[in-house]
């Protein structure tokens, strides 16, 4: 059987590489003493931590397409130290629901489409979730 193809892992991979640019780029700003080498240094890895916390937003309203996608994703989030993870807003929100749309879509067999938007919910008179 074949196995289709989750661009989550692109996502994934993409983040971790901004990662290790950013830590590469702060060890050695650690190394170096005051002066104009720490300057240069220490603006290039204000720029990494910059793309890095860009695209920790595409990285939380990126929607799996197979369980092992919603799986991986999952976990790496999970394994983010909270900073990492933009505090302007309230992420968790946005993260689940995507995480909820592509499980309905996987277990309903709908091929998801990654651009579009996710259907917002509210709660029925019994307080069970109601899509909208």
């Amino acid at each position: 059987m074949a196995t289709a193809f989750d661009s989550i892992f692109d996502v994934i991979e993409h983040h971790r590489e901004l990662s290790a640019q950013y830590d590469a780029a702060v060890s050695i700003s650690a190394e170096l003493d005051d002066g104009p080498e720490f300057g240069a240094d220490d603006a290039i890895s204000d720029e990494r931590l910059l793309a890095l916390q860009q695209y920790a937003a595409a990285l939380i309203h990126s929607k799996p397409t197979t369980l092992a996608g919603v799986i991986a994703l999952s976990r790496y989030v999970a394994s983010l130290p909270a900073w990492l993870l933009s505090d302007e807003y309230d992420w968790h929100q946005p993260f689940l629901t995507r995480l909820a749309d592509a499980l309905d879509e996987i277990s309903a067999g709908v091929a998801p489409d990654p651009c579009m938007p996710t259907r917002s919910s509210s709660t029925g008179s019994d307080g069970a979730a109601v899509a909208t």
